[in-house]
């Protein structure tokens, strides 16, 4: 045993790195889920309010007073559904996997939601690209609809740190009724 070197000297520093390496699966698979559902539930509702199948979004449209961009006038209730649409999705899978009220592991699951989300995006967009909608990305960053889509990124990727002040109002909410014997 005398050449040998030791990895770790005890038994305390193994089950430390091995309760870091799962407390670090456990974050990529919600903030995974997170990116999942939430992306899925955009492609769908894209497409839709495009297609005008959405009536938010169409009835937003015959509203408008600008005629010469039809596209922009479907962005802002499209905006709010997915904004609604990222918050289900994160109070469900936070209630779901039971994320303590914690800011920064809340914070490293809005991390990595969002570098999934970003890559998506790219990954999205370079198809775009090749598909000869080069110039149409490039408009669309520049005017309204890439303004609204940098808005609600940066919703999507708070949105579990904001849910923790709403979650703390319910939670004192329910304490109220059961302390008044209504609950």
């Amino acid at each position: 045993m005398e050449g040998s070197r030791l990895v770790f000297e005890t038994t305390d520093s193994i089950i430390e790195v091995l309760w870091d390496i799962a407390l670090a699966f456990f974050v990529i698979r919600i903030s995974f889920y997170y990116f999942l559902l939430t992306f899925l539930s955009s492609l769908l509702l894209g497409y839709l309010a495009y297609a005008e199948l959405l009536p938010i979004t169409t009835f937003a449209h015959f509203l408008s007073t600008s005629a010469s961009d039809p596209l922009n006038n479907r962005i802002l209730p499209l905006t709010i559904l997915l904004t609604i649409t990222s918050a289900i999705w994160a109070h469900l899978i936070l209630r779901h996997y039971e994320v303590p009220r914690v800011a920064h592991f809340r914070l490293a699951i809005c991390s990595m939601a969002l570098a999934f989300m970003v890559s998506a995006e790219m990954v999205v967009a370079f198809v775009l690209y090749e598909e000869g909608y080069g110039g149409w990305v490039w408009e669309e960053m520049k005017s309204v609809a890439g303004v609204a889509w940098g808005g609600w990124m940066v919703m999507y990727a708070v949105m579990p740190v904001l849910l923790m002040g709403v979650e703390r109002r319910m939670e004192e909410k329910r304490e109220a009724r059961g302390t008044l014997g209504l609950g």
